[in-house]
Parts: structure tokens; sequence; C-alpha cells
């Protein structure tokens, strides 16, 4: 009766108070009203937090539950063992109690309050004689327990019209489970168990946590997980009503099964990856599987790479692996899985030792310090830059899913990125300076490929490392041709380049090679010209009836995608860049609908291809999680061999032409005669530009546009 109607809810969150997004000392609670005329400012409360939690959980897991009722506000933070109460209208400190791992928090009708604590539900209330706990500090209610039994690791509370307490509980249960105002079980919804790999049941709940009941007492669960992301609704009977799905991370991704396009892969980072069943004919998609959830006893994944994402098919087996899929600009560690029962395992991998926390473990030690020399620099594993100069080659010769001293062997070198080809060769871009494929050499019983460091073949040599976040991927193609994502001398190092049977045969210029060097990019002003070239789509796609032959694509951070032959000749560029192009803000999608002139926007990062039997070749688009249907490379026809013959006077015409065009463009751009102050002392750098008064101004090159914004606290 005495709530503020203006607000309909109250947020809370809590993270650090400091500039320092790594500070974890130094912490702070904040609860917002989500009011009619805009947020209102709530509490701002300094705490110091206990030591344990890694990067952002650390912050999330704090704060337990927020709760208010007639002007009260109660927040359990949860790793202080404390509730904490205020004003909700002024936001003073009303009063404090400790209550053992608090977390989620509700009133009843009753005006009473539930607590979880710990695998507990208390209810406490007030004295009827205290003072009104809203408008004096307020002394802390007393507990009662209501339910001692019979929860997990619950999290969150709601009640129901009829006051029953509904709790969203973890543990080995996931379910949310109904008691009555008294405490009684009575009902149970959702089908038990801990979240894992496997096929999708839709009436499971994976780390339910906070709900609502709304008007027509259907249950709302947010599920705290990302596979899939979900809010779950729930009918009275504990029946599954609906349930939306969230979107993909950051920038996109997924990919289909280039055997069946009716399988759509997507993994969510390194937390896993599912798959769903494409409906092609109605446009629909169903989650059918988690086909990798990594749990605690398996082996853990390289630093910066993702959970595996394309699929290979290769000798009866599907395959998966990581490698175009792990870091956005470029370059990284590559795994390889397989598909066992449903759920893929890894089976090898490559990349720099630093990189792999599994080879810090002593086991490794002795094999480590073999590879580097012996010289004692190394201290067991942990001497980071030693083993970013070693490269590993790990395959899982006892098929056990784990990584053993004996399976894993190393090169005296660092690397660039790892790919993986259709055969399951790893191609590898700077070992030694040279790009390098590793074909399996055998099988072991269980299909995990093997592979030996000394049958390596070198793709290229004087391969030169990235010049900004960009490239450092090598393709492997048909007749002896090789794709370096990067400078291969004596080309430039801004350039993408290729070899045939080894020599390097061709170079095309990237004078912004590379997402951060696109922040800094004039907009492309030729056809051809590319701009903040980042990772590879996949692998080759082979058009059919065309000589064009093996066909590659680049992503790019202007929200264009470029294509080019095997052999270095350009293709076309797919999409337009962000500042040129139309804006993916289409009134309603159309299926088949012509996307001439769109862009696929900034940072962009996870566009993929795939080409299916039939020789159709499918974009998913990344952020805009569209799938696209690639039309025209059907079209593509070589020119037939020529050479051209340039003389003396054809460079001296070219010259005149050259001539003409820039007395065309001072006519229209007007010239002149710039004058240059010569100051006989350094004029102030104020901000003030009354020195600058009998200055003159001209534009020298108007193809990059740049801005500044200085908010006091941080620039822009």
């Amino acid at each position: 009766p005495e709530a503020d109607r203006r607000t309909f809810a109250y947020v809370g969150s809590t993270w650090t108070a400091s500039n320092d997004n790594e500070d974890r000392t130094h912490g702070e609670l904040r609860i917002t009203a989500l009011t009619a005329d805009g947020d209102r400012p709530v509490l701002k409360y300094a705490f110091s937090p206990p030591a344990g939690g890694g990067k952002d959980d650390h912050w999330i897991r704090q704060l337990g539950g927020i709760a208010v009722h007639n002007g009260l506000l109660v927040a359990s933070l949860h790793r202080l063992d404390l509730l904490l109460f205020a004003n909700a209208a002024t936001g003073e400190v009303l009063g404090k109690a400790a209550v053992e791992s608090p977390r989620g928090l509700a009133f009843d009708a009753q005006g009473r309050l539930l607590v979880l604590s710990g695998r507990k539900l208390l209810r406490g209330a007030w004295d009827a004689k205290a003072a009104a706990p809203a408008s004096t500090p307020a002394p802390a209610p007393v507990f009662e327990t209501l339910v001692a039994e019979g929860l997990d690791d619950p999290q969150g509370i709601t009640l129901d019209a009829q006051g029953r307490i509904l709790v969203s509980d973890g543990g080995s249960s996931h379910q949310v489970k109904v008691f009555s105002p008294e405490g009684k079980p009575v009902q149970v919804i959702g089908h038990a168990g801990a979240p894992k790999a496997g096929p999708y049941d839709p009436l499971h709940m994976n780390h339910p946590a906070g709900m609502a009941v709304d008007a027509n007492n259907r249950l709302w669960v947010t599920e705290n997980d990302f596979l899939p992301k979900r809010v779950s609704v729930w009918n009275p009977d504990g029946t599954l009503w609906k349930a939306f799905y969230g979107p993909s991370k950051y920038g996109g991704g997924g990919t289909l099964d280039p055997e069946d396009k009716t399988r759509f892969l997507y993994a969510d980072e390194s937390r896993g990856a599912m798959e769903f069943a494409l409906d092609w004919e109605k446009g629909k998609s169903r989650l059918t599987s988690v086909y990798y959830r990594p749990e605690a006893q398996d082996l853990k994944l390289p630093d910066h790479t993702a959970a595996p994402e394309l699929a290979i098919h290769h000798q009866g087996r599907r395959y998966f692996t990581n490698c175009y899929n792990s870091n956005p600009t470029g370059g990284s560690a590559a795994m390889v899985f397989l598909e066992r029962d449903g759920i893929a395992r890894p089976v090898a991998g490559m990349g720099h030792a630093a990189d792999w926390k599994v080879l810090q473990a002593p086991a490794f030690a002795a094999r480590l310090d073999a590879a580097s020399s012996g010289d004692g620099e190394r201290d067991r594993g942990r001497n980071r830059d030693r083993d970013r100069r070693l490269l590993y080659l790990w395959s899982d010769a006892n098929d056990d899913a784990q990584a053993q001293p004996e399976e894993v062997f190393f090169h005296a070198s660092g690397t660039g990125g790892v790919t993986v080809m259709p055969d399951l060769s790893f191609c590898a871009a700077r070992v030694d300076g040279k790009a390098m494929l590793y074909a399996p050499v055998g099988f072991s019983a269980g299909g995990a490929p093997l592979y030996d460091f000394a049958k390596g073949r070198t793709l290229a040599e004087g391969v030169l490392p990235p010049a900004s976040s960009g490239g450092d991927q090598v393709l492997a193609g048909k007749d002896g041709w090789t794709v370096v994502t990067l400078g291969l001398g004596p080309f430039a190092q801004q350039s993408l380049s290729g070899t045939a049977h080894g020599k390097p045969s061709w170079s095309y210029p990237s004078a912004w090679p590379g997402l951060h060097a696109a922040h800094e990019s004039a907009a492309p002003d030729r056809p051809g010209q590319l701009v903040g070239t980042t990772r590879l789509l996949g692998g080759f796609v082979t058009p059919r009836n065309t000589d064009a032959g093996q066909i590659w694509g680049m992503n790019a951070d202007m929200g264009t995608i470029y294509l080019f032959t095997s052999d270095g000749l350009f293709v076309a560029t797919v999409f337009v860049d962000k500042r040129l192009g139309k804006t993916w803000a289409m009134p309603a999608p159309e299926r088949n609908m012509s996307l001439k002139g769109f862009t696929l926007g900034e940072e962009n990062f996870w566009p993929t291809w795939s080409q299916t039997p039939d020789g159709t070749v499918y974009l998913m688009s990344g952020g805009k999680f569209s799938l696209v249907r690639l039309d025209g490379l059907e079209t593509i026809r070589r020119l037939p061999a020529s050479g051209i013959t340039v003389t003396a006077a054809d460079l001296e015409k070219s010259q005149g032409i050259l001539a003409t065009a820039e007395a065309r463009r001072q006519q229209a751009e007007g010239g002149g005669t710039l004058k240059v102050a010569l100051r006989s002392q350094a004029p102030v750098v104020d901000g003030k530009l009354e020195d600058w008064s009998k200055d003159g101004w001209v534009d020298i090159d108007k193809s990059g546009v740049a801005a500044i914004f200085n908010s006091d606290s941080k620039p822009y």
C-alpha cells in the first residue's frame, strides 16, 4: 500500500568502484529505480568483497537478490553474508543483518521477508511494535526456517497469487521447486539433472535463476546459461508453454554442416557448442543437441580458443575444428575434435606451448625442458616467453580425450595462426619464418589423427609477421597453390600473398591489414580496395560450371567480405563498407530478397561460409545472424593467358593522363599559394585559437575523417 506508484521496477548490480576493471577489492552496489520519468539512482553502497572469483564473475556473484516492499529495500550481499536495508525513496541505509550465504529475496503478502540462505529458506518478520522500517533505522527481522531440506543450490525466489513460494534450484536439480506458504513441497517444475552435453531437452532448465509470475499465473524463468540463452515460460500445471531463445555472441557466428544443410552448428566462444535442425521449407530452426559442453574433468582448451564449430567429414567420421572461430582477427591455436556418441571430443591440437595451461603440469616439465635446449630458463612451464617459442603438436593416441606427456611433441619455434584442412592437415602460418603443412601420418584405433613434426612440408618461405591485428592464416589449395593472409617476401608486409609449389607467386595490397588498422582507414575509393582484412571465412569453395577453381574469402572489419581465387585473382567485394552502404535495418526480412548495397557493419566478427553437396554457397552473415545464399560465383570466367607490352610511349601517355586529372582536381577544388609563418616562438597549445588567427589552412587529404570528444573523465 505504501509502494511508490511511479516506480515499476528496481535494478541492482555490483561492480568495481574504481576505474580499473581488474580491481577486485573496491566494490560498489548500485540500486536504480526504473520509472516512467526515466531511471532514478537510489543507492550507492561501497563494500570490500572477499577474495575469490575470476574476472567479471567475481563481481556478478556478489549480489544475491533484491526485494522492495512498502518503501523498504533489501539487498543480499551473497559473499559478505549480509542483508542490507535501505529507504527506497531516499537511498538512506537503515540497517544490516547477518545471514549466511543469502541469495534470492522476496516479500510475501503479509510483508514478511523470504530469504534463501545457503540450502535453506528463511522467513523473517518484524515486531509489530517496532518503528516502521522504511522511515527509521530498521531493526533486523526475526528469522525462522521455513524449508530445511530439499534444496541443492537455490538461487531465486518468487510467489504466485496463492502465496505459494517458488524457488529456482541448481546443484543436481536445475528445477523450480514449489512450496506452500507454510514451506511444504507441493510441486516440481522441469526435468531434473545438471547441465550436460548431449541431446537437448526443452523440458530441462539450465541454471534457473530469476523468476516472475504473470497475470495468467504462468511462471517466467530466466536461465543463466549460454547453451542456450533462454527464458522459459511454464503453465501452472508445470507444462512448458513457450520458450524464448537469446541471440548469438558478439559478432555472430555459426556455420552449416557442409554435408547436410539441415544441420547448423554454433559455438558460443569457449563455453560450448550447439546444433540446430533447419527446416528450409518453413524457414524455422530447432535446437537439437549440445554437442560440446566442457565439464571440470574434461581436457582444458588452449587460451583464446573457442569450442568446435566447423564440421569436417573424413573417412566416414564427423570431425570438428575451432580454427576459424577462435580469433576474430586471424590466427590462433587450433584443435581437432571427433564426434563420439553425439559429443565432440578433443583428439588433436597445435599451437604455442605458452597458450596451453595443460602443459604447465609437472608431468610435462621434462619434455618442455628438452625441447627448449634444457638451459634452465624455463620454470616448469611458467616461463611464458620461453614457451611462446615452442610449438606443440598433440595427438590423442590412446583415445581418452586427455593429453599425456608422451602424446605431446615440441618444436623449438614460435608460430602464427593454425588452420585445419579437409584432410585434417594442420597448416601453421609462421614456423621458423615458413608456412608449414603437417598431414596425418596415421590414425589411432579410435580415429584420432596422428602427426609427425619431421614429416612437415614447407608451403612458403619468408613469411612476414602481421602488420596489424589481422591475417596470420594459411590455406593449402589444389595444384600446389598456397594462400597466406600475410605479407610474403619479397612482397610487402601490408598484403595478402601466395605461392605456387612453394615459390612466391602473387601478392595483393592490403594497406589497412587488420581490425585496429581499419579504425584509422579511409573509405574505399576504388573497386577491389581492401580495408581492415581480418580472418578467413573458412576453407576453399569451388563454384560449379566455371574454370575459376578454388575460391577463398576474407572477412573485413568495415562490413565487407573479399573473395579471391587460390592463385591470387581478386573476384569480388561482397557487401559494402559501413561508411558507404545501407544499414541492415529492413522493415521485415524477406526470403530471397537482394542484399545488394547493404553493409554488414563494423566489428562483424564471425561470418562464415559453407558449400553444400549441390554446389550452393551459403554465408552466415555474422552479427546479423542470417543465412545468405551467395549467387553468381558460377558466372566467373578466366581471361585467356596473354602478354602485356608496356612501351616508353605508354608510360609517357600515362603521365599525361595523371597531369590532366590533377589539373581537373585543382580546378574543382581550387588552388593557390599557402603562406607559412616562421615564428620566433612556439605557439601555446592550450585549446585557444588566437595564436593561430593569422595562419592559412588547407586540406591535404580528405579521405580520412576523425573526431574526438572529451567527457572530462574518458577520451572518445
